[in-house]
């Protein structure tokens, strides 16, 4: 996958970090101002969690937690103040795991995917994280 300016995309494999021809188990992608992107509305201070995942086999064995740790290092060495995670009110567990890291809910948008059939009735949460 080619990746936008101001992207980073940060990979986890099952023998640390050594690709050794195995499939990643977990996967990150931040993104800064970016063209298209319009979530971040201008800001050049801040970032977004722009995806984060976890093979099911490998889900509660701090996966997640070290991608999370990649991107905020990340983000830091980049120089962003802020960092903007997109959830959804489904996704209990990844808004649990966002405050534990110490994100705060800030936009609650009820229609954001109102367009979208499949996930119409989902509830947009936007969380910030001060880097």
């Amino acid at each position: 996958m080619k990746l936008l300016k101001n992207m980073r995309k940060h990979l986890i494999y099952p023998l640390g970090d050594s690709i050794d021809d195995e499939k990643p188990v977990g996967a990150a992608t931040v993104a800064g101002s970016t063209e298209n992107i319009y979530m971040l509305s201008g800001r050049k201070d801040a970032c977004v969690l722009w995806d984060i995942r976890v093979e099911d086999g490998y889900k509660h064995k701090g996966i997640g937690q070290k991608l999370f740790d990649l991107c905020k290092s990340g983000a830091t060495e980049d120089g962003y103040s802020q960092m903007l995670i997109e959830t959804q009110n489904i996704n209990v567990t990844a808004c649990k795991f966002y405050k534990k890291q110490g994100a705060v809910l800030s936009k609650v948008d009820m229609y954001a995917y109102y367009s979208q059939p499949d996930s119409r009735d989902e509830i947009q949460f936007i969380m910030y994280l001060d880097l």
